[in-house]
């Protein structure tokens, strides 16, 4: 408990606070920093959610407008990483769904043991590592939590327990395309499905193999 609690003070007084309270009223004016603060909050103990600003408005009893404000401000900041629903229009992309991951989590997420809480810290740390831009989610919830924007698309499923790769069954027929990839904890090997091949990569590998294509 010692341990959570330096932790959360470490995270506020240092990070949070600095950027919210001392860094953004400088650069800003004055705004409803509260507001901006309880926002983040969200994010910050459910990383990876879609955001809707009618929904987030009415938590934070401010209009649309303001919301979209202040998703601005902490991503600017580096607070907030922001990736946007893949589409092969470009032109549709910025008027279509939106997800959020924090720059840093809630000590009580991280801290937990259950396999909910596993799930989320290993996605928000691979996402982060990855500088993820692009995600995808159809009208019938069907997603994938990162797609590469290559020529063609690679979708990109993270799963820290049980491998499904319905998602990128489903990302693969839609976008005509016969490659995916699930990232893993621990498990490595290929599934041929009807679509095509879906590799099954241990976290570690395909990390050190993007930093390796990256230099």
């Amino acid at each position: 408990m010692a341990d959570r609690a330096y932790t959360r003070r470490f995270l506020r007084e240092g990070v949070v606070e600095k950027v919210l309270f001392r860094d953004l009223p400088g650069l800003l004016g004055r705004r409803d920093l509260a507001a901006m603060e309880s926002l983040l909050n969200i994010f910050v103990e459910e990383p990876g959610q879609i955001a809707r600003t009618e929904d987030l408005a009415g938590t934070l009893r401010v209009s649309r407008k303001t919301v979209a404000q202040y998703l601005l401000y902490p991503e600017r900041s580096f607070l907030l990483r922001k990736l946007y629903n893949y589409s092969a229009n470009r032109r549709k992309v910025e008027r279509k769904l939106r997800r959020y991951y924090p720059a840093i989590l809630s000590p009580e997420l991280t801290y937990r043991e259950d396999d909910d809480a596993r799930s989320r810290v290993f996605e928000w740390a691979v996402v982060r590592e990855l500088r993820g831009e692009f995600f995808w989610r159809n009208p019938y919830k069907r997603e994938v939590d990162l797609v590469v924007p290559s020529r063609p698309p690679l979708p990109v499923e993270i799963k820290h327990g049980r491998v499904d790769t319905s998602g990128v069954e489903a990302f693969m027929r839609e976008f005509h395309v016969t490659r995916g990839t699930v990232i893993t904890r621990d498990q490595e090997g290929s599934r041929r499905v009807e679509a095509g091949v879906i590799s099954l990569v241990p976290a570690w590998r395909y990390l050190l193999e993007s930093r390796s294509t990256e230099e």
